[in-house]
């Protein structure tokens, strides 16, 4: 497979995963126009409500500028940086995604409930409210992501631009570092089932959607691929990593039998509208990455 329709693939595969989740939703909600109807998870919110979650997509935030990190970094050490791009622009893009996002959060639950889901106290409905709770909601599933990052980027690549700069990338494992000593460790991320069951899930979505999008959208704006195709250092690692922690997550969820401590038993509710509720993640993911890379190539 060539490089052009490895890039082709990381773009279209996501779009087919998500109508693939809106046919299921279709089917199993017994209608060809769903958005009206109650599907989420906590029986609550119809399936637009879901898209428009504004408080959950401010808590998604810090997630998501991480792994948006972890895209650039591993574009700037796949393919490395040399052209110059319209910072204005892309930045202007992001700004505007985040400030939707808290402006929506802000007139659905108010300031000091934004601040909550910003600062990372609410896991779901129901559950106390705790400093950093949510960051250990995806502690194992960010890791995986970042892995994924650079694994997809060094399949899809097609060799350097220029000289691979991959301080940007281990910065975003500094910060993930950082962020997880602010936010409190436990042991929960490894063998709580509420835990594990929702890690997996989040990697499920992230990693058919997120982060392929993402990487699709650095690599369209960081040149041609190089005529001799070079395999990047680190590629297969990351890969065998991100395989690794997944399977911890999946296996974990089975074994711990996370499916009974869900907000629902029904499957389409948990998993293909999962994908709909990171609508925003999409957006914001692949929209600071380009961003961070095109701050990146001027240096």
């Amino acid at each position: 497979m060539t490089c052009a329709a490895r890039r082709a693939l990381l773009l279209w595969f996501p779009c087919a995963v998500l109508l693939s989740a809106y046919v299921v939703i279709c089917v199993r909600f017994h209608s060809a126009w769903p958005w009206e109807l109650v599907v989420h998870e906590d029986g609550r919110h119809t399936l637009l409500g879901t898209v428009f979650y504004f408080e959950h997509a401010l808590g998604e935030l810090p997630l998501e500028w991480l792994l948006a990190a972890s895209v650039a970094g591993a574009v700037g050490y796949c393919r490395g940086v040399s052209l110059q791009f319209p910072i204005g622009r892309f930045a202007a893009t992001a700004v505007a995604l985040d400030a939707l996002i808290f402006a929506g959060a802000c007139w659905s639950v108010g300031l000091r409930g934004s601040l909550l889901w910003l600062f990372e106290y609410r896991t779901r409905e129901g559950e106390p409210l705790e400093f950093g709770s949510h960051w250990r909601y995806h502690l194992l599933s960010e890791a995986a992501l970042m892995l994924l990052a650079v694994a997809l980027t060094g399949w899809a690549a097609g060799g350097a631009t220029a000289k691979p700069r991959p301080a940007v990338w281990w910065m975003s494992w500094a910060a993930f570092g950082v962020l997880t000593t602010l936010f409190g460790w436990s042991t929960e991320p490894f063998r709580d089932a509420r835990y594990l069951g929702h890690q997996a899930r989040e990697t499920l979505t992230h990693a058919l959607v997120t982060i392929p999008l993402a990487v699709a959208v650095c690599l369209r704006i960081s040149g041609q691929p190089a005529p001799d195709p070079a395999k990047p250092r680190g590629a297969w690692w990351a890969a065998v990593g991100f395989s690794s922690l997944a399977a911890y997550q999946f296996a974990g969820a089975v074994v711990t039998g996370s499916q009974g401590r869900a907000q629902s038993n029904d499957l389409v509710s948990l998993i293909c509208v999962h994908f709909f509720e990171h609508v925003f993640s999409y957006a914001v993911v692949a929209a600071h990455a380009v961003l961070l890379y095109a701050v990146v190539s001027r240096r």
